[in-house]
């Protein structure tokens, strides 16, 4: 983009010259949401606009970031690729190193172009919440079981984005069990899964192939593709010997979700 096409684009944002707060903004041409301000004609240091005063972002917390001299530190460990000067030539190189992101979405991405070798230390993870850790892992494990590799190139090749085991499984809930009830579940003393009653419940018997789900530990490996075959409503009195739960009494009313299981892992 030349500086005379850059000048006549940011003249979309002349309308917010008196603003100096984050101000959404729906751009209708692109199709992004922004927030922009101007700075009064101080630049910030992390400022990516050409023009002065100008200061536009995708993320609002960055905007206030800005503004406030706060953000974010997520530390990790992962793969990445770095450019080397070797004899006047660019050559890629792969390192696997401590690295750090100043936003959720960048530990995100990182994991997502290294899963298998993501990791982030246990003296780091005061950085993160419960949530986010939970996430991390999630997200990490069902990355690599649908087989995803650290990516080895700078340009991603279009085939790291046609996954075929992902497709195979694409249509699956995933479900956490317990240890007990997996015990149960795999030694062939478990057919079910049960949930509250609820007014105006549905209760049916499912085609082949309708509703299936991926069942994984409380460490979320992946351990079980199940499918759903029917439903019945009980009491939780006749089943709680098979599927304790101190959260139902004996009179409550209970939908038992039958299954049957299609792969192990």
């Amino acid at each position: 983009m030349t500086d005379k096409e850059y000048q006549k684009f940011i003249k979309r944002y002349d309308k917010f010259k008196d603003n100096n707060l984050p101000t959404p903004f729906w751009d209708e041409e692109r199709q992004v949401e922004e927030y922009i301000y101007f700075d009064n004609g101080h630049i910030l240091l992390n400022s990516k606009s050409k023009q002065k005063g100008l200061n536009v972002n995708s993320s609002l917390t960055d905007a206030l970031g800005d503004i406030t001299f706060t953000g974010f530190y997520y530390p990790f460990i992962d793969k990445h690729i770095v450019l080397e000067n070797i004899n006047g030539k660019r050559k890629e190189k792969i390192v696997i190193s401590h690295n750090h992101g100043h936003s959720f979405e960048e530990v995100v991405y990182s994991l997502y172009l290294s899963p298998e070798s993501f990791k982030i230390d246990k003296k780091d993870k005061k950085y993160y919440s419960t949530q986010e850790l939970e996430y991390l892992q999630r997200v990490q494990k069902y990355l690599l079981f649908i087989g995803l590799k650290d990516a080895k190139t700078i340009k991603i090749p279009k085939n790291r984005y046609q996954n075929k085991i992902q497709e195979k499984y694409a249509k699956a809930i995933i479900y956490k069990f317990d240890d007990t009830t997996l015990k149960k579940v795999l030694n062939g003393q478990l057919n079910f899964r049960v949930i509250k009653w609820y007014k105006n419940a549905q209760i049916k018997t499912f085609e082949d192939g309708e509703f299936q789900a991926l069942i994984v530990d409380k460490n979320d490996n992946f351990k079980l593709f199940i499918e759903f075959t029917y439903e019945e409503i009980k009491r939780y009195k006749d089943i709680k010997k098979l599927y304790p739960n101190k959260e139902f009494k004996d009179n409550t009313k209970v939908i038992v979700m039958y299954f049957k299981i299609l792969e192990t892992f």
